[in-house]
């Protein structure tokens, strides 16, 4: 099989979640044997009690995957948010357990097919949060929310598209909204299934490194009632802040942003307990 064969392979055992496999003709090699050199990484941000981003920065694009588990059998895998190779690449693996050491390997392949693989690395996730608010959340599909509005998808897609606005309410903190570079343009608009009196807002915004990532959005409930501009310290996981409001409709704008793809990885709005 050639080196597009070899690719190929690669990128479609990445989409079904199985293992690469390589002969003599495609060996794995050392992460840093790769072409030019590795810029940085791979390297363990934003460690949570429950997610962690594995990141790394490669002198040439490259497609990349980390497959990750309590033990060195691993036994899940992710791979990098969006679609293509890239040389600025940023992993989140979610639902992790608080207070586990969590062991990974990170792969990566080059344009011409060449498999470059870390040796084992390993991080501990944080002891579990406290003082989490408490109370039903009514911005999700399981509630009977719905995405009426939204600024864009990536790629001109759907609301159900892999990063489509229904990414960002269906309670996985492994898929994503993205916009098709919105920036600070950004907004998405929730309609819930009947009014409530919402007493937390909850905003986990995805980020790409260096671009992509909301620093400060406002919430306009039921197209009168503006709250904010809310102000996120960090894309690591959601953040909540205490609002007093009763509406049906929940429309979020971002205020600043690092530009680029701007979006969700999950929005809530809880109700009293």
């Amino acid at each position: 099989m050639n080196r597009i064969g070899w690719m190929i392979l690669f990128l479609i055992a990445i989409l079904a979640g199985v293992a690469v496999f390589t002969s003599r003709a495609n060996p794995i090699q050392p992460l840093d044997r790769f072409p030019g050199g590795i810029g940085s990484g791979p390297s363990i941000e934003d460690v949570t009690d429950t997610s962690a981003t594995i990141t790394l920065k490669t002198s040439a694009p490259a497609f990349c995957q980390v497959n990750y588990g309590p033990t060195l059998q691993y036994g899940q895998m992710r791979r990098m948010t969006m679609s293509g190779p890239m040389t600025d690449h940023r992993i989140l693996l979610p639902g992790l357990q608080p207070d586990t050491d969590y062991h990974f390997r990170l792969t990566a392949v080059d344009a011409e097919a060449r498999v470059f693989q870390s040796a084992d690395l390993s991080f501990r996730t944080k002891p579990a949060a406290s003082g989490k608010p408490t109370g039903r959340n009514v911005a999700s599909m399981s509630a009977g929310a719905r995405v009426v509005g939204v600024s864009s998808n990536y790629g001109g897609e759907g609301n159900d598209s892999t990063y489509g606005a229904n990414r960002a309410i269906d309670g996985d903190p492994g898929t994503e909204w993205s916009s098709n570079g919105d920036g600070s343009k950004g907004w998405i608009e929730i309609e819930l299934a009947q009014s409530y009196h919402i007493t937390t807002i909850g905003f986990w915004t995805r980020t790409m490194g260096s671009s992509a990532q909301i620093q400060q959005f406002e919430v306009v409930a039921d197209g009168k009632t503006r709250l904010g501009p809310l102000t996120l310290p960090d894309a690591s996981g959601i953040h909540y802040f205490p609002v007093d409001v009763t509406a049906k409709r929940l429309r979020f704008n971002v205020v600043k942003s690092s530009g680029g793809n701007t979006g969700a990885v999950e929005i809530e709005a809880l109700t009293a307990p």
